[in-house]
């Protein structure tokens, strides 16, 4: 692989962005609505990572309703997140240094979430980060959502790029099977939203923290990997 000819990919929620203190925000804003039990950061971290409709089902289950309110729960907390997704989110620990040496490396970053496209760009945008990213693809109608690879190929076509090689950088087995699917390397980072050993993805590499990524692809230029 010739030095840094390539591009790079990373999820959102538990790779870059450490969302659920909004997430939670705004489904205890739902559940009072509807006079359902509350639910803990902990616990709904449990149920991130395959959309926002998913999750409102799994969170109605938990917190004793019934499947008649999926879809009334799902669009009052769909509508209380969008209205504010950046109020309590923090960047995940390295960051921000990771997305200063790629942008400085003049490293092509995309964003490839289950998170809609709307709010994926707001909070984006609110967050300051617009600047480091050339394609940003968030949950949109009719394209499977990871591990499916469709969302990959979408981004990957977005970046209209020459350069061969692409890298997908998440938190879950979402992304790394994604990856797989689509025929691109993949990163897992510990820490994020996975409840599994990270070391158990089947990633093509493993890394503690996402700074980490730095020497990584500062070991690329020393040989092929």
């Amino acid at each position: 692989m010739e030095c840094f000819n390539f591009n790079i990919i990373f999820d959102l929620d538990g790779t870059l962005v450490h969302s659920i203190p909004d997430m939670h925000n705004a489904i205890n804003k739902t559940l009072t609505e509807y006079s359902l039990e509350m639910i803990s950061e902990e616990k709904l971290q449990t149920f991130v990572g395959e959309g926002m409709l998913s999750l409102s089902k799994k969170v109605v289950d938990y917190c004793g309703g019934n499947q008649r309110l999926y879809e009334t729960v799902f669009n009052s907390y769909r509508q209380n997140y969008s209205e504010e997704p950046y109020k309590y989110s923090t960047l995940m620990p390295g960051v921000m240094n990771a997305l200063d040496y790629f942008y400085n490396q003049k490293i092509p970053m995309g964003i490839c979430t289950n998170k809609r496209q709307f709010v994926t760009e707001k909070l984006i945008k609110q967050m300051s980060l617009d600047k480091f990213f050339d394609v940003i693809i968030g949950a949109q109608d009719n394209i499977p959502l990871k591990p499916k690879p469709d969302m990959i190929q979408l981004t990957i076509n977005k970046f209209n790029s020459t350069k061969s090689s692409f890298f997908m950088v998440g938190d879950t087995s979402n992304d790394v099977d994604a990856a797989k699917s689509a025929n691109i390397k993949s990163i897992a980072v510990n820490g994020g939203y996975t409840h599994v050993d990270i070391n158990s993805l089947g990633a093509d590499y493993t890394l503690e923290t996402m700074e980490e990524i730095i020497d990584l692809f500062e070991s690329f230029k020393l040989g092929p990997n």
